[in-house]
């Protein structure tokens, strides 16, 4: 399991988590982020764009579908809004790359959700999920400033007749591997020195201005 600091698990905690899935069915959304985030936010203006393949990420078993991908998105729209003071979603099309941008300091990119999972059983084999997100700061010019892969694993051997139905054991493990994702992510983000130095850049800039 990863261990944030308290003020990470704070904000994680207050992530509600939808698992839309073909046969499993679905986990309603429990809160928002409220009251003042505690993630120590930058003075910036944000792009945020996530790619097609990052927006349609599905992991797959013969017994159903998880859109883990549209999860992702809607808790990294909250993620990024506090992480920045300001941010703006840019469209597919036409593709930010190729556009003049201004009004913003930089663009945050998700490029990539992959995940897994196999379902195990009560006598030996255990359920086992895994999530990696990559995700990008960019300069409006499309110069990277950082990267980021965060990975999250969870194993789960149930015990007997722990879960008669497959759908109560299994969405709350997804719901586990994500929050977990997300929670790394946050943590390196914050402490990481390129994103610090583009902070502070971005900071004189705003001033001269």
């Amino acid at each position: 399991m990863i261990c944030a600091p308290l003020p990470y698990r704070i904000i994680i905690a207050s992530l509600g988590i939808v698992v839309v899935a073909g046969c499993f069915g679905t986990l309603p959304v429990e809160s928002q982020l409220e009251d003042t985030p505690l993630f120590r936010q930058i003075d910036a203006n944000v792009g945020i764009y996530f790619t097609a393949e990052a927006r349609t990420a599905v992991a797959v078993h013969t017994l159903g579908r998880i859109k883990v991908g549209e999860v992702s998105v809607a808790r990294f729209q909250q993620v990024f809004a506090a992480m920045f003071t300001q941010t703006k979603e840019l469209p597919d099309w036409p593709p930010w790359r190729h556009e003049r941008l201004t009004g913003i300091d930089g663009v945050m990119e998700l490029e990539q959700v992959n995940t897994d999972f196999t379902i195990g059983n009560d006598y030996g084999t255990p359920d086992v999920i895994s999530l990696t997100y990559h995700a990008c700061l960019y300069e409006t010019n499309g110069a990277e400033v950082r990267c980021w892969t965060t990975s999250a694993f969870r194993s789960h051997q149930r015990h007997a007749f722990e879960c008669l139905d497959i759908e109560s054991c299994l969405l709350p493990q997804f719901e586990v591997v994500i929050r977990e994702a997300i929670a790394k992510f946050m943590v390196e983000v914050d402490g990481d020195p390129a994103i610090k130095a583009w902070a502070e850049r971005v900071s004189k800039e705003h001033k001269l201005k």
